[in-house]
């Protein structure tokens, strides 16, 4: 498994199924060796967890497994459990003591100590966005027996009676947690293969197969705490989330912590109920105050599978299960502190493992695209349910979910020949352009575009009324962030884009080749470059944010000394061209060698506000003759719009009606220390609220979120309410009637 350093360009780790791993500090052109105490996680975790500051401080997840056989089950069988690690100087003593010879990894600390099972660990300051606690703030998930206030066992005894993974049976001790939580993987925590090939990254996976369903009812639960820690966990603290909204969830619900992430500026945990399949999302700004979330689920749903997706600093998104077959569900966005959240879209399309195809535009802001089912309503009903069965259909948002359409399909294809998809078949989706997402694309990390590829999108889909299976669809091209699209070549590939939107590397996914495609001018003519032998291509790596113009190809090669092992291939597109572009990267301005981009939230060109502003985008020219190889990601200028219907969005407990006008479905929210008396009113919302991140000027343009004088639905008891939370106004939230 390969991972990039996700504040490192040119740094990236190969890690085995064993003990002894790879480090290159050079893009790939030299590795050296290093071990570990432990093989890396195969539970599904990433095995490598990197600070957003300190690009040495790494935790490292590795597996302890056991062999046993005899006692009340008759097979052999692993036993198995992670355990976390951490370093402070990016392994180079793990490398130094590697070259000397040893090989336990003791270059690399134990973090809470050895034999104590962990589900995962996470730095708080996982993301750059949180600046909340300290730099030395860990966080990590601790498995301990469900009986461990009353229980004298060892944490290894406990894992030795409960079973793990394959060839032999095996089920890892976090498959015994439930419910269902997941955070999506996104590149944002290290370049990794297919999504669709990964376990979720913040999930507790239910128990899969034969064996594990016989062991399933005989197994105690393992139940899951949070801890946090400021120094490497010489001291450590549990974390307590109260009673929650009903008084029943949180620490009452007596389920324990099922999932946990850092997404952005928020920190957020799932909690499960010991009675149930139901959970409680918690949300912290600081990693000290926890406020449950409010979710305006339909009526009978149960919160009982989340996936949080990736969010911004200003907004979360989450995807809730609400089909009985766990094939599609529903789309919401919070509020700036992440507690009260909005609808975005129905039937988003869930994979079996909690995977949601729902996947932002990387390199612009606002751009989001998503995979809905549409033929959602006869899913399950009538016969046995296969997913082969479920018709899924794209949709774009060009401001942050809060409004969706479909994509637009090409004129025409790759050799001329008309597509003939009418402005009605584009609006309804019966003729419009659909492409895979997280369940089934083929690129690791992130699937749209890049951090500094500005407007310049790949993607493999199809044209018609359904996305068509892989290897039936072709590839395309967007240099306007997704607004239009060409057909760049036929058949499906593995893509990438590589030195800040400039190079395009095509790489064929069918049969073992000697070649990858690729484009210096934005698809308009293609070259070939050699590799040393034929490979059956299994993925394109680039570094985190596209700066690099290296691409890496792994893969298995069909020929020559290294047959049929497993092969990294670096391809350095830097040598295309001798010059280097003419760009000042601390003030971009458009110039012999670079362009300017605006983004736009329609293909008419009427509108250039997107989240309230306008973003000019500097990149290369399709023409120009020479490479970028920056440093960074160039900033775009930005200039605040006035207000428009399109930086509104629905508040809490309300939806777009039919005429497009945001009315009321769920009960009014009323503040704290309102409504006390009979003949009482209160300052209601007015069913919109401005766009979490939209910088739209409010004195000036359309307001639609200013509050409506109205009165009192009923008196409410001093200090009842929801509590525990702040609405966006940094006033104490309230009650739900």
């Amino acid at each position: 498994r390969l991972y990039a350093h996700p504040h490192e360009p040119r740094v990236a780790y190969v890690l085995s199924d064993k003990s002894e791993h790879w480090v290159t500090r050079d893009e790939g052109k030299t590795w050296e060796a290093f071990s570990s105490p432990l093989p890396a996680t195969s539970s599904g975790e990433r095995p490598l967890v990197f600070h957003a500051e300190r690009s040495g401080w790494i935790l490292f997840i590795g597996e302890k497994c056991v062999e046993e056989s005899g006692g009340w089950w008759p097979l052999p069988r692993l036993v198995c459990h992670d355990e976390a690690f951490y370093v402070k100087d990016g392994f180079a003593k793990a490398v130094r003591d590697h070259k000397a010879g040893d090989r336990t990894g003791s270059g690399i600390a134990t973090l809470l100590g050895e034999g104590r099972p962990v589900a995962k660990c996470m730095w708080a300051r996982h993301t750059k966005e949180f600046e909340a606690m300290a730099e030395e703030a860990i966080f990590c998930l601790e498995i301990v027996p469900a009986s461990a206030s009353e229980s004298t066992e060892t944490p290894d005894a406990v894992s030795r009676r409960q079973p793990t993974g394959a060839p032999m049976p095996r089920v890892h001790r976090r498959s015994l947690v439930y419910p269902h939580a997941a955070t999506q993987p996104h590149a944002g925590d290290g370049i990794q293969m297919p999504a669709a090939a990964e376990a979720p990254a913040l999930a507790s996976r239910g128990l899969k197969d034969g064996v594990a369903g016989i062991l399933e009812g005989q197994l105690a639960r393992n139940k899951v705490r949070l801890l946090v820690s400021e120094d490497f966990f010489s001291t450590k603290r549990i974390i307590h989330f109260g009673s929650g909204n009903d008084g029943a969830g949180g620490d009452r619900a007596g389920g324990g912590v099922v999932a946990f992430s850092v997404v952005k500026s928020y920190l957020l945990a799932a909690i499960s109920h010991s009675d149930s399949n139901e959970m409680d999302l918690f949300i912290s700004v600081d990693g000290h105050t926890w406020a449950e979330s409010h979710l305006p689920l339909p009526p009978g749903t149960e919160e009982d599978a989340y996936t949080i997706l990736e969010s911004t600093q200003h907004s979360v998104l989450v995807d809730i299960v609400t089909s009985s077959t766990r094939a599609f569900g529903t789309l919401f966005r919070s509020n700036s502190n992440g507690t009260y959240y909005t609808q975005s879209l129905e039937h988003t399309h869930r994979s079996k493992d909690g995977l949601v195809d729902v996947e932002r535009v990387h390199g612009v802001e606002g751009v989001i695209i998503a995979n809905q089912v549409s033929n959602w309503d006869q899913i399950g009903k009538g016969s046995i349910f296969h997913r082969e069965h479920i018709e899924l259909r794209s949709r774009i948002s060009f401001n942050d979910g809060a409004h969706w359409r479909y994509l637009r399909a090409p004129a025409k294809d790759i050799d001329g020949k008309a597509l003939d998809c009418s402005t009605d078949g584009w609006h309804t989706g019966e003729c419009a352009l659909h492409l895979h997402s997280v369940t089934s694309t083929r690129t690791p990390g992130r699937i749209f575009g890049s951090a500094s590829s500005a407007g310049v999108v790949l993607g493999v889909g199809s044209v018609g009324s359904k996305m068509l299976g892989w290897r039936a669809c072709d590839t395309f091209l967007s240099r306007d962030a997704g607004i239009s699209w060409t057909m760049v070549h036929r058949d499906a590939h593995h893509v990438q884009i590589a030195d800040s939107g400039s190079v395009l590397v095509l790489a064929n996914d069918e049969a073992p080749t000697d070649t990858v495609n690729y484009s210096l001018d934005s698809g308009r003519t293609w070259g070939q470059a050699a590799l040393p032998s034929k490979v059956r291509v299994t993925a394109l790596f680039i570094d985190d944010e596209g700066l690099s113009p290296v691409v890496l190809a792994v893969g298995m090669a069909r020929e020559g000394d290294h047959n049929h092992e497993q092969v990294i291939v670096a391809l350095d597109f830097s040598h295309s061209y001798k010059a280097k572009c003419s760009v000042d990267p601390s003030d971009p301005k458009p110039g012999s060698d670079m362009e300017e981009f605006v983004l736009h939230a329609d293909d008419n060109k009427g509108s250039d506000c997107v989240m309230g502003h306008q973003s000019r985008y500097i990149r290369r020219k399709p023409d120009a003759a020479c490479h970028l190889s920056l440093d960074r990601v160039l900033v775009p200028r930005q200039s605040d719009c006035n207000c428009a219907r399109d930086d509104f969005e629905c508040d809490y407990n309300y939806e777009l009606s039919k005429d497009n006008k945001c009315e009321l479905v769920g009960s009014l929210v009323i503040p704290h220390g309102q409504c006390l008396s009979a003949g009482d009113r209160f300052m209601a919302s007015s069913g919109y609220r401005h766009i979490p991140g939209n910088t739209c000027l409010r004195d000036k343009g359309l307001v639609l979120d200013k509050s409506v004088d109205t009165p009192c639905p009923r008196v409410q008891q001093p200090g009842s309410g929801g509590g525990g939370h702040r609405n966006d106004n940094g006033d104490d939230g309230g009650g739900t009637y």
